[in-house]
């Protein structure tokens, strides 16, 4: 399987984190994903289906098939999943339509997993058409609040003058990223155990301060599932056969997070404070399906 990493980064972009902004803040279904633990699965899980459906039909129906008896074990009420299931197909599809010029293969793949979520939750003698309501006002209303314009920017410089965030978490931050950058950019240091756990510790840091504060709770998030990705496979990381090109990423990931640092909370010269969201979240896709070891040859998802 392949995808471009500039494709990744616009799914996550256009797709997953509007998506997940909209339902994590609605009151219908806030007392199900709100809570940090589920909505960093959450987020994840439905970032790893936008690139299976791109990819791997196969794989994106099994996501969904597990999706589907979460929904239900949690008892969350059909009439909000056939909502949101109407407003992601949605943005699937316009996105197809915008960076694919509307690819086929990617429409295909869209129509079957919405064919299996009809027939998953619909109620009987309901119909598609009535199951996902395309049409209606409440639809449209949400898929333009998640187009992100240049009006809903905010600065750094803005950001600060509102005083919404703590200058004793800036100035913690600010330090965790100097002792992270010594981390990663020490060009004699061994990459073994401990070289994992330093910097595990650091990206702790920042994913713990970051998710208290609203503005930064997505990049929050993606920390935090870095480290625990970071955590769960620290001895299997030093001997890891594809050890070089997950250094690649993990080093460019905390460049990244260094520059947005000081663009943000240093000097305050970023335009967006968002900048970094999309970008982040889908390194840390990469990170973590790579260092998963695949089904089979034929399972290897391949970033170009």
């Amino acid at each position: 399987m392949q995808i471009s990493s500039k494709h990744l980064e616009s799914l996550v972009e256009t797709v997953v984190l509007p998506f997940e902004k909209l339902i994590i803040e609605d009151p219908k279904l806030s007392t199900h994903i709100a809570p940090p633990a589920i909505a960093k699965l959450h987020n994840m899980a439905v970032a790893k289906l936008s690139v299976y459906i791109y990819s791997d039909i196969n794989r994106a129906y099994s996501y969904i098939q597990e999706g589907a008896k979460a929904h239900k074990e949690n008892h969350i009420p059909v009439e909000s999943l056939k909502e949101y299931y109407t407003l992601y197909f949605l943005l699937c599809r316009e996105w197809n339509k915008d960076h694919l010029k509307t690819n086929a293969k990617f429409e295909e793949n869209i129509a079957t997993i919405e064919q299996f979520v009809y027939e998953a939750f619909a109620n009987e003698n309901e119909t598609k058409a009535e199951f996902f309501d395309y049409d209606s006002e409440v639809i449209n209303a949400d898929l333009t609040k998640m187009h992100y314009t240049d009006e809903q920017k905010i600065s750094a410089q803005d950001f600060h003058e509102e005083g919404s965030m703590d200058e004793l978490d800036i100035q913690d931050i600010l330090e965790c990223s100097d002792a992270l950058q010594e981390a990663i950019s020490d060009t004699y240091t061994e990459h073994d155990k401990g070289y994992f756990e330093n910097v595990n510790t650091r990206v702790k840091s920042y994913a713990v301060i970051l998710e208290k504060n609203l503005e930064f709770r997505d990049i929050g998030y993606s920390l935090s599932k870095l480290s625990s990705l970071l955590e769960e496979h620290c001895d299997s990381l030093v001997n890891h056969e594809k050890k070089k090109a997950l250094l690649v990423i993990l080093n460019a990931i905390v460049e990244d997070l260094i520059a947005w640092t000081v663009a943000v909370l240093k000097e305050k010269t970023a335009i967006d404070i968002h900048y970094l969201d999309a970008s982040l979240l889908s390194s840390i896709l990469q990170f973590e399906m790579m260092i998963l070891p695949p089904k089979d040859d034929e399972d290897d998802l391949e970033f170009f």
